[in-house]
């Protein structure tokens, strides 16, 4: 593969010049490579810092506002629960109510100027208390100019609210007896309603904001290049570098967002929470609603924007630089790295001279090693067939010990048997010599029960003799007594008749008790030949069991030794079979190395031929 590689190499050029072409493309390409992904990263990174800055100084203005906002929420919440209100609304005598009450507008519109008026107004919509001021001046409007506001819309929006909920109304600019008043005085309301003590609805209190104090802190952000925006939920211009362009709806003029800007851009702008623009402009646009009451569909939309080539110029200027540095990289590394290559074609022409006669070296010292390894080949091969021998020689010793193991085995099994059946055996035999002792003594008891028998029929008998005596003098008595003593002799005749079936009856359980006895006798004799034969038995039994008894400990001791045979010899197999596999091992490291060596020959041979076209191309 090596001569093929450098095949393609072999043209009129030298070595050296094609290595200094490779150094320049080395170099060259991966510096590019490096420096074009680094001037996109840092591009895209400075885009995205840009984008993140202008978000986050749209935030920063947007919280701004949200504090004046909701810092008038809490106020107005705050006066419709006073004292002054609650005895204003509670009590007939309003004069020193009202009183406390405008010393109390008037501190609050002292303390933060950005309040331009306060008012409770009651339930007809009739202005009760007004304070006025300027950010310098305050003013307690007396009674004689107060208006009824019973027909504007802050106040008929405020009377249909809960207590404790809070109305706020579009930013607009200020009227006074239906004129804008100049110069413009931007306004938002703030407005609750007031109840009494049974929850009846008495009017409302309501605060005027000069919305100039927020609107300033957009004014402020229009630095350089950079504008600032702010339009309300229908898009028209609150806030605009150009003054021409602001309050459209108040002053009747078609001033609004969609006349600047694409409609999708429009679009987006006015119905999503916030985000960055970037396409389909020339500008960047980050915007960001901001939500005077969240129980109102009105809001606003503060808009910051600046021009792309602004915000793209640190990093177009990146790129210049980045570009130098590329330049300037290659002009330092190319000249040193022709230097190394220079001196690397020496050190190579060096180390082909080395290489060339250390492989002549090698060439001759490979092929001794191959008659020697094939010698050991050969001979680890004879070894190999004689272990192959003997392990079959083994593997049919380990069969023969095995079966002779079974057969003692099976004769173990056997004797067991033998034994099992012999102790039944003798179990039952002392079961029936049991039983036949059993059943002598029962014959005995039955013998004594016969006896008793016999007696009492003799008791019988005897009784039935005096009996019949009795009767006999009783009838000898009746023929003495004549006809008085007829019916004592039928019943004397009648006693001696009974009395001679008695006796006769007696003579026959006496006849048959003593046949009882002798069949007795005879069985208690045959019982007592039994007892003594199964006696005989049970010692025949006995021994029996410790015959068997000992040959099963016999055949045992055969099967363990026949065990231990077994496993010597599958050790011995084991280890041949370890020793075969060895020999087959070192049988095919040695076939193995021969090749190898053989491989070495060849790229011995071959690493000659090489160090010769290396030379020549050197």
């Amino acid at each position: 593969m090596f001569k093929t590689f450098l095949k393609q190499f072999q043209t009129p050029k030298k070595l050296q010049n094609q290595i200094l072409f490779l150094l320049l493309l080395s170099s060259i390409v991966p510096v590019l490579i490096v420096g074009g992904y680094g001037i996109i990263s840092f591009t895209s990174t400075l885009s995205n810092t840009a984008k993140s800055n202008l978000e986050k100084q749209l935030d920063d203005e947007a919280e701004k506002i949200n504090a004046i906002t909701q810092g008038s929420s809490d106020d107005i919440l705050f006066l419709s629960k006073t004292p002054e209100i609650k005895g204003l609304v509670e009590s007939n005598n309003r004069s020193d109510w009202n009183k406390q009450l405008q010393t109390t507008f008037a501190s609050l519109i002292q303390t933060k100027p950005f309040y331009m008026q306060m008012r409770y107004i009651d339930a007809n919509g009739q202005e009760i208390v007004r304070v006025d001021g300027d950010g310098t001046n305050i003013k307690v409007v007396p009674a004689t100019e107060l208006q009824n506001k019973g027909d504007r819309s802050y106040f008929t929006e405020t009377m249909k609210l809960s207590p404790g909920v809070v109305y706020t109304s579009p930013i607009e600019l200020n009227q006074e007896r239906g004129q804008i008043e100049k110069p413009f005085k931007p306004t938002i309301r703030y407005a609750t309603p007031v109840v009494d003590s049974s929850g009846r609805k008495r009017g409302i209190v309501i605060a005027n904001v000069l919305a100039n104090r927020f609107i300033e802190i957009i004014k402020q952000a229009n630095v350089g290049d950079k504008k600032a925006l702010l339009v309300d939920s229908r898009g028209f211009y609150i806030s605009h570098p150009n003054p021409q362009k602001e309050w459209g709806a108040d002053l009747k003029k078609n001033e609004k967002l969609e006349n600047d800007y694409p409609s999708d851009i429009t679009k987006q702008i006015l119905h999503s929470q916030q985000g960055v623009i970037s396409q389909g402009t020339d500008q960047i646009l980050a915007y960001e609603r901001i939500v005077l009451n969240p129980r109102q569909s009105d809001f606003l939309v503060a808009i910051t924007q600046a021009p792309k080539d602004t915000i793209y110029a640190s990093v177009n200027s990146l790129k210049i630089v980045a570009i130098l540095i590329i330049l300037a990289s290659l002009a330092t590394v190319l000249p040193l790295g022709i230097l190394r290559a220079r001196q690397l074609t020496n050190l190579i022409k060096q180390l082909i001279n080395g290489i060339s006669a250390s492989s002549q070296q090698t060439f001759s010292t490979v092929e001794q090693q191959e008659r020697i390894v094939s010698l050991q080949a050969a001979s680890v091969n004879e070894t190999t067939v004689t272990m192959d021998e003997l392990e079959a020689s083994f593997r049919q010793s380990t069969e023969q010990a095995q079966a002779a193991a079974m057969a003692a085995q099976q004769a173990l099994q056997i004797a067991e048997s033998g034994t099992k059946a012999v102790g039944i055996n003798l179990e039952d035999m002392f079961t029936l010599e049991k039983k036949v002792g059993i059943i002598a003594e029962q014959m005995l008891h039955l013998s004594e029960q016969a006896n008793q028998i016999g007696s009492i029929s003799q008791f019988v008998s005897d009784l039935a003799n005096q009996t019949n005596m009795l009767a006999l003098n009783s009838a000898v008595e009746a023929v003495r007594a004549g006809e008085n003593g007829k019916g004592f002799s039928v019943v004397a005749n009648e006693i001696r008749r009974l009395a001679d079936q008695s006796q006769r009856s007696a003579e026959k359980i006496y006849v048959l008790v003593s046949e009882i006895q002798s069949a007795i006798n005879s069985t208690v004799m045959v019982t007592e030949e039994g007892t003594k034969r199964v006696a005989a038995g049970v010692q025949i039994a006995q021994k029996t069991e410790q015959a068997f008894t000992g040959v099963e400990e016999a055949v045992n001791k055969v099967v363990l030794n026949n065990q231990q045979i077994s496993l010597n010899l599958k050790q011995q197999l084991d280890g041949i079979q370890q020793v075969v596999q060895a020999m087959d091992s070192i049988n095919k490291g040695a076939r193995e190395t021969a090749i190898g060596i053989n491989q070495t020959k060849l790229s011995t041979q071959q690493l000659n031929e090489i160090a010769l076209t290396l030379k020549d191309m050197v």
